[in-house]
């Protein structure tokens, strides 16, 4: 059972490497938007150093804010790439043994106090730009990168993914908040390429990261009971990492007794 966590937002890097090691967990999940994590602020050496001294493995989370690799413009999607590449060098000399990423947005449009989004206005651009810069892009990455459940994933976005599965080592970062408010089958039909998962809770309507068991995530709705991948929990807050923690060990027990007394 391989559970971590991304540390508390008030963390230093030491406060943040201290804490995960002095509560037992297997690994840390550095997110690279928060500006003690960011590429301007950590070098591989430092991060080597880090995971050496405190006996972690490194899992890495890829800004989001800075990159949109579905942008509708060409010199956001040139410059995401440009900062992948820098976060796959980081990690690759780092050590880092996965990467999780956004695969970014297209916007909506506020309209007489309403909101529209029409996903067909970019259906085909999307499953342009996925098929021919992402799926190549990930087929020379020499360090596992995982896609994130952000957006919904359908129709030709979903047979351009579905190919770059096929023909490429992509795995897949299954976001259970982020599936409570947006259920995408397409991570659950792939489970078998799921190699982390993050872990919160919120009321299914916002993306809150609570505590398990302070929302309404339902749990037995994910096959985690082959699951041999990295449970990563993203409540970003000391006092709720544990108690998700402590949630999630009881659950992932209960759960193999429960197949133990089935066989």
């Amino acid at each position: 059972m391989k559970i971590g966590a991304q540390p508390d937002v008030r963390h230093n890097v030491r406060e943040a490497f201290d804490f995960i090691t002095d509560n037992g967990f297997n690994h840390i999940e550095i997110l690279m938007d928060h500006p003690l994590f960011s590429l301007e602020s950590l070098s591989h050496c430092e991060l080597i150093e880090l995971i050496w001294s405190y006996d972690v493995e490194l899992l890495i989370h890829a800004p989001a804010t800075s990159t949109n690799f579905i942008s509708i413009s060409e010199s956001m999607r040139r410059a995401s790439y440009e900062e992948m590449e820098k976060v796959i060098n980081l990690a690759d000399k780092a050590g880092a043994k996965l990467i999780t990423f956004h695969i970014g947005w297209n916007p909506g449009f506020m309209n007489n106090g309403n909101f529209y989004f029409d996903p067909k206005l970019y259906e085909r651009h999307c499953e342009r730009v996925i098929r021919e810069e992402l799926g190549p892009f990930i087929e020379k990455s020499p360090v596992t990168l995982a896609l994130e459940n952000t957006i919904a994933i359908e129709g030709e976005i979903e047979k351009a993914l579905s190919k770059i599965l096929d023909e490429t080592s992509l795995a897949l970062t299954l976001d259970i908040g982020h599936y409570n408010i947006q259920r995408n089958n397409f991570f659950i039909k792939n489970f078998d390429r799921v190699a982390n998962v993050h872990v919160h809770d919120n009321n299914g309507k916002k993306d809150e990261h609570l505590s398990l068991g302070k929302g309404s995530v339902d749990l037995k709705i994910f096959p985690f009971n082959k699951f041999k991948g990295y449970f990563t929990i993203e409540t970003r807050e000391a006092a709720s990492i544990i108690e998700t923690r402590d949630y999630l060990i009881r659950y992932l027990n209960e759960s193999y007794d429960r197949q133990r007394d089935r066989i």
